[in-house]
């Protein structure tokens, strides 16, 4: 009977070690240690268990919910994953692995957008571990660029800051650059335009958007020369594009330069016999030069393609009030009311109707 105290005494160790195994009762630190080592084994349904009881106890241990969120991964529940990347993202703004989990985790989500900002975030705390996410972040570029161009009209401001996440995914895209060059033109920010119009000539000297778009930015801020240079540049580049033969134009008419303004409206209409503004430019630059009858013309075209252009309406008026064509003109000016114009075009059209006795 003496081997009875032995087997007591191994019943008892084995107690004493399935116990010690057992994260401690209101313990967060052994509930993580518990549930990173169950996560570690495979064992999805112990490591929950445990890491949802770190955070139970202590809601801002980011440590834990990046763990909770793999633990998630693993069982299938991305929604509840993303939930915990994000708090641990909030949580720990330095921790750059969180922000991959949760960028690669969006895109496999099927959210490849959103994925954007987690990962320009995780690349700029340690931009070595976006080799082991290259295909996720490739897809986060894709959809970043075509999304804030659908954003660029309704939400500049998130627009800019979605391109602004999608640079730092390729700091060397010259589209990204020009891109946000854009909506900074768009958004009447001619200078801030400038500087990435600048950063993707850089990258790309030969980037014909940033060429022309950096003409149209100093065009904005009232700088001709420049964007005369620009768009001359810019047609060196590609000299059929209509649309940079009609941005000459306009540089060249504002600098009251009207034989090279009509010049470049013709050669824009020649490469595009469907720009409706090239006709427009056209057209008031064949009025400036008392050419009538041509300007009639252009306007007239213009019309045809654009219904509703009021400048078209408001040139052919005012062409057809000085042919003194008065039916034609109340009729073209009484359209172009119609359009809700700017309070001073409008005073000034009310008042030439008046004078024909409406």
């Amino acid at each position: 009977m003496r081997h009875r105290p032995f087997v007591l005494l191994a019943w008892l160790m084995t107690v004493v070690l399935i116990f010690a195994s057992c994260a401690k009762p209101n313990d967060p630190k052994s509930h993580l240690k518990a549930g990173q080592a169950a996560l570690d084994k495979g064992d999805t349904t112990t490591a929950i268990r445990e890491l949802e009881a770190v955070i139970a106890s202590d809601p801002k241990q980011a440590e834990a919910r990046v763990l909770l969120g793999r633990a998630y991964e693993k069982a299938g529940r991305r929604d509840d994953a993303i939930n915990q990347y994000q708090a641990a993202v909030v949580l720990e703004t330095q921790d750059a692995q969180a922000a991959y989990y949760l960028g690669a985790l969006l895109v496999n989500a099927g959210k490849p957008t959103e994925a954007a900002l987690p990962f320009a975030a995780g690349i700029k705390l340690n931009a070595g571990m976006a080799m082991s996410y290259t295909k996720e972040i490739s897809a986060a570029l894709s959809a970043g660029l075509a999304a804030s161009g659908e954003l660029a009209g309704k939400n500049p401001q998130q627009a800019a800051q979605l391109l602004d996440a999608v640079s730092a995914l390729d700091p060397r895209n010259a589209r990204v650059r020009v891109q946000l060059g854009n909506l900074y033109v768009n958004n009447g920010q001619p200078q801030a335009a400038l500087d990435q119009y600048k950063a993707a000539l850089d990258l790309d000297p030969k980037n014909i958007s940033a060429v022309t778009n950096m003409g149209a930015a100093y065009y904005q801020l009232g700088k001709l020369d420049e964007a005369i240079a620009q768009f001359q540049s810019a047609l060196k580049l590609e000299p059929n594009d209509a649309e940079t033969h009609y941005l000459l134009g306009a540089a060249f008419i504002q600098k009251n330069q009207v034989p090279q303004a009509r010049a470049e409206f013709e050669a824009a209409v020649k490469s595009n016999p469907n720009l409706a503004a090239a006709y427009i430019g056209l057209g008031n630059a064949q009025m400036m030069q008392d050419d009538l009858e041509g300007a009639a013309t252009s306007l007239n075209k213009a019309i045809q393609l654009a219904p509703d252009q009021p400048e078209a309406l408001y040139a052919l008026g005012k062409v057809l009030l000085t042919r003194g064509d008065q039916a034609g003109a109340r009729e073209t000016l009484r359209r172009f009311l119609a359009l809700n114009p700017p309070a001073a075009r409008r005073a000034e059209v009310e008042e030439w109707l008046k004078q024909l006795g409406q």
